[in-house]
C-alpha cells in the first residue's frame, strides 16, 4: 500500500526541479507525494509534475521575524507544520536538504523522528542521515575533486528504499509540465519586443537562442562582452536572435549587453516570473547559460544547452540531467577551485574560454542539430563535455577534447565505479547494469603515489577496526582501542585530498550507526573489503 510522502527541498531552484526525477519514481511506485519549496521557488510548483500538495516556506520572512520578534517567527513556523501535518498526515519526510533547519523542520513535520528519509535528527537532536546515500551526498562537495554522480542520481538512490526496483533501475524521469496559458501569452509578447540594433531591424529572426547571463556569484559568470561577442555572430552568420534572461537582480547585465551590442536581441531579464521564464525557454532552439537554475529548467523542458562551468562550478555533480547537452570548462590545472577559495590568478577562468571558439560549436550544432567536433583551439582552452545516461540511468559524461586522459577525469571515473559498488553494497543491493563491468582507468604514477599509500593504510585499519569491533562489547580495552583507531583512520584520510568523499563518509558512518555496534562492524567490513580491492587495482 502507498505511503503520504512529503519531500523537503529548501535550497536552490535547480535543485527543486532536480527533485523531479525522484518524485516521478516515488510517484510510480504507488506513494502520493507532496512538495515543501521557499516561497521563492513557489511560483514554479505549476511546472512540477505529480506532487498531490505543495506549500512554501516563508524563510525571508521567518529570518526577519527572527531578527526582530522571534516569537513571531516561532509561532509562525509552528502554524505551518501544523497545517501541513493536518492536510498531508505524512508517514515518511524525505528531506534532501543537509541544514540544521532543514533537519529540525523535518523532525517537526515527521510522525517520529525514524520515519525521516535523508537528512533527518535522532531523538537527542543529534544528525542522522537516513541511508548511506545521504551520507555520501552530505560530504560528497566539500571538494569539488571528489563528486562523481549527478544530483538527480544523489536524490534518486536516496529514496531507493521506497521505490519498487523497476523504478531503482531505469532512467530517471525529467519532464516538467510544459508551459502554457497566461505564461505562454506572456513570452509572445516580449519576443514581439525585440531591441533593434543596427542591422538587425530589418530582417525576421530564424530563431531564438536563450543567454542566461548571470550566475549564483560574478566568478561564476561568463564576461557579458563574450555574450555580446557571441550574440552578435549568431545573428549575423545564422540569423538567430539572442534572448537575454535572468532575474530582477541581473538587470544590469542586460542593460551592459544591450550598451555593447549592434545586433538584434530581447532583453526579458527581470520581466518574466518562473512559469514565463520558461515559456521563453520553450521557445528556444539551444539556452547559452553559465551554471543555473535555468539550465535545469531548460533541461527539464527538454531544451538542449551549451553550459559554462566556471570556478567552483563542474558539470559532474550539477551538470544538465539531460542527453547531448554541451557542458564547457576552462581547461585549467586549479580548475574546479574549492568554494573558499581566494583566486591568485584574477579568476582567468573566466575568460579562458572565448566566444569564437564557442560560436563554431553553437553554429555546428543549430547547423546540423549535432555537436561538432571541437577544434583545436578549443581543445586548448576548455575541456568538453557531452552529457548522457547509462543503461542504469546515472547520468555520465563523455569527453570531446581529450581531456579524459588528465588524472582529475581518470580519478572521478574510478570513484564513480568504486563508489557505486561501496554504497550499494553497503545499502544492502548489488548494483544493476553497466555500472558494474566497467574498467578503471589507470591514474598517472605521481597521483598513484599520493592515493595508494592512504588507501592501503585505510583498507589495512579498516579490517583491523572489524576485528576489535567484533569483541567492543565484551572487553572495555578492545572498545576504547576501537574508537581510538576510528579516530586514526579519520586523520588520515583527512590527510589525503583525493579521499576527501570517504574521509567525510566515514565520519558520518561512525556518527550515524554508533550506536549500533553490530551494523557498524558489518559495514566496516564491507568497506575494508571495497577499499583494499581499490587499492591493489592501482599496482
Amino acid at each position: 500500500m502507498g505511503k503520504r510522502l512529503l519531500l523537503l527541498n529548501l535550497t536552490r531552484l535547480g535543485d527543486m526541479l532536480q527533485s523531479q526525477p525522484l518524485i516521478e519514481d516515488l510517484s510510480d511506485s504507488g506513494h502520493n507525494v507532496s512538495l515543501l519549496c521557499l516561497e521563492n521557488f513557489a511560483p514554479a510548483l505549476s511546472l512540477m509534475r505529480r506532487v498531490k500538495k505543495s506549500y512554501a516556506l516563508p524563510g525571508a520572512k521567518l529570518l526577519a521575524d527572527a531578527d526582530s520578534r522571534w516569537t513571531d517567527a516561532v509561532a509562525g513556523l509552528l502554524e505551518l507544520a501544523r497545517e501541513i501535518r493536518e492536510n498531508i498526515r505524512p508517514d515518511v519526510v524525505v528531506n534532501l536538504t543537509p541544514t540544521l533547519p532543514a533537519r529540525l523542520l523535518a523532525k517537526l513535520l515527521a510522525p517520529t523522528p525514524s520515519d525521516i528519509l535523508g537528512f533527518g535528527l535522532d531523538a537527542e537532536g543529534f544528525g542522522v542521515n537516513g541511508g548511506v546515500w545521504s551520507s555520501f551526498l552530505s560530504g560528497a562537495s566539500a571538494r569539488r575533486v571528489n563528486t562523481p554522480f549527478n544530483i538527480v542520481d544523489m536524490f534518486r538512490r536516496m529514496g531507493k528504499a521506497l521505490c519498487t526496483p523497476e523504478t531503482v533501475g531505469r532512467a530517471g524521469v525529467f519532464v516538467l509540465e510544459k508551459p502554457s496559458g497566461p505564461a505562454l501569452a506572456a513570452a509572445l509578447e516580449l519576443l514581439r519586443q525585440p531591441e533593434n540594433g543596427a542591422g538587425g531591424a530589418a530582417r525576421e529572426p530564424r530563431g531564438y537562442v536563450g543567454f542566461q547571463l548571470g550566475a549564483s556569484e560574478a566568478r561564476r559568470q561568463w564576461p557579458v562582452e563574450y555574450f555580446v561577442a557571441l550574440g552578435e555572430r549568431l545573428w549575423e552568420k545564422a540569423r538567430f536572435c539572442p534572448i537575454l534572461l535572468g532575474a530582477k537582480t541581473e538587470a544590469k547585465l542586460a542593460e551592459d549587453y544591450g550598451a555593447r551590442t549592434a545586433s538584434l536581441h530581447v532583453n526579458a531579464v527581470g520581466k518574466t516570473d518562473l512559469p514565463e521564464l520558461a515559456a521563453l525557454l520553450s521557445k528556444c532552439r539551444l539556452l547559452v547559460t553559465n551554471d543555473t537554475g535555468t539550465m535545469h529548467l531548460a533541461a527539464g523542458l527538454g531544451v538542449h544547452c551549451l553550459a559554462f562551468f566556471l570556478a567552483t562550478a563542474q558539470p559532474w555533480d550539477t551538470g544538465p540531467y539531460l542527453t547531448d547537452c554541451c557542458c564547457l570548462e576552462p581547461a585549467l590545472p586549479c580548475h574546479p577551485c574549492a568554494y573558499n577559495h581566494v583566486c591568485a590568478n584574477n579568476n582567468a577562468c573566466l575568460r579562458r574560454i572565448r566566444p569564437e571558439t564557442v560560436g563554431d560549436m553553437l553554429l555546428g550544432y543549430l547547423e546540423s542539430g549535432r555537436w561538432p567536433v571541437p577544434g583545436l583551439e578549443l581543445r586548448t582552452q576548455a575541456r568538453v563535455w557531452l552529457t548522457g545516461l547509462t543503461e542504469s540511468g546515472f547520468a555520465v559524461l563523455r569527453c570531446l577534447s581529450g581531456h579524459d586522459d588528465e588524472d582529475r577525469s581518470r580519478w572521478l571515473a574510478q570513484q564513480r565505479h568504486v563508489w557505486r559498488h561501496i554504497l550499494d553494497d553497503l545499502d544492502g543491493g548489488g548494483i544493476a547494469g553497466d555500472e558494474g563491468q566497467e574498467l578503471l582507468p589507470a591514474l598517472s604514477s605521481a597521483f598513484r603515489d599520493e592515493v595508494v599509500p592512504a588507501l592501503t593504510q585505510a583498507a589495512d585499519m579498516l579490517a583491523v577496526l572489524s576485528e576489535q569491533g567484533r569483541i567492543a562489547d565484551k572487553s572495555s580495552l578492545a572498545g576504547q582501542l576501537f574508537l581510538r583507531n576510528c579516530d586514526r583512520l579519520q586523520r588520515v584520510l583527512d590527510a589525503c585530498p583525493p579521499l576527501c568523499s570517504l574521509s567525510h563518509f566515514w565520519r558520518e558512518l561512525v556518527q550515524d550507526r554508533g550506536g549500533d555496534l553490530v551494523e557498524t562492524v558489518r559495514l566496516t567490513d564491507l568497506l575494508a573489503k571495497h577499499l583494499a580491492r581499490w587499492a591493489e587495482v592501482q599496482q
